[in-house]
């Protein structure tokens, strides 16, 4: 399936977005509808954005995501979406209802083979209001309801806290997993790192401004070898569903 880019329409009035669609509809009822919604900004290397693109493929073809998958009573619906400037929002892949191993390997390996589309600014809240468009035009309401947010973005000046606040009202759930670069880059006030800075700062911001809902979480991901492991633990507590838990994790490779 060729991937599906929202484009600003020239006959919109200014400061209107585009509706935000998935390239198929869900056609059947699902256990949880989610979002992966991944930044793609020019910050992220071509071989950063290939670890995160293998960390998916890997994800999804885990025995252990695939036995949660296998485990819900009537399937998951995702989609793949990228992101990065106000008009470059493009779901990739989805609605795919991922029922058994088959669906889901083919799933991670469309993501994983899909081409860079765009490597522009971060449009970090006008891109989550597109992926609530998505789960409130497609997804039941007896589905469980989720936003996945896969960024290195550290601050957007509060913007996405009242995306995230319309998200919440309207019964749909946010998660993280903010992609931290901690290698030492030089001092911060005399005290720290510049990287520690930016990790204790980066994960404020995801906590107090992006993540919302039942059971919201963050994984910190220190690296971005780390990044599918992060995905696929963020997976299985989405997959296993426990409203009461909202503690958050770091993870950092072992390499």
């Amino acid at each position: 399936m060729r991937p599906h880019t929202l484009l600003l329409s020239a006959t919109l009035s200014a400061g209107t977005m585009a509706t935000a669609a998935a390239d198929q509809p869900i056609t059947r009822p699902v256990d949880l509808a989610l979002v992966l919604l991944t930044d793609v900004s020019r910050s992220m290397s071509d071989r950063e954005y290939q670890m995160v693109k293998d960390g998916y493929k890997a994800a999804f073809a885990d025995p252990e995501v695939i036995r949660a998958i296998l485990d819900t009573s009537k399937g998951v619906a995702v989609a793949y979406v990228r992101f990065s400037a106000t008009s470059e929002f493009t779901v990739v892949k989805g609605w795919d209802v991922l029922t058994d191993s088959a669906s889901a390997r083919t799933f991670g390996d469309a993501i994983a083979v899909a081409p860079r589309t765009s490597s522009g600014n971060t449009a970090l809240a006008p891109s989550i209001k597109k992926a609530v468009e998505m789960l409130t035009a497609d997804a039941s309401a007896s589905a469980r309801r989720v936003i996945d947010v896969a960024s290195d973005h550290l601050w957007d000046g509060g913007r996405a806290a009242t995306v995230r606040d319309a998200a919440v009202a309207a019964g749909i759930t946010i998660n993280a997993l903010p992609i931290i670069d901690t290698r030492p880059i030089g001092t911060f006030d005399g005290r720290m790192t510049y990287a520690e800075w930016r990790s204790q700062g980066g994960v404020a911001f995801y906590r107090n401004y992006v993540i919302g809902g039942p059971g919201s979480f963050l994984i910190e991901v220190r690296d971005y070898a780390a990044f599918g492991e992060a995905l696929k633990r963020k997976l299985l507590r989405e997959l296993i569903s426990s409203p009461g838990d909202d503690s958050s994790e770091t993870l950092a490779s072992s390499d």
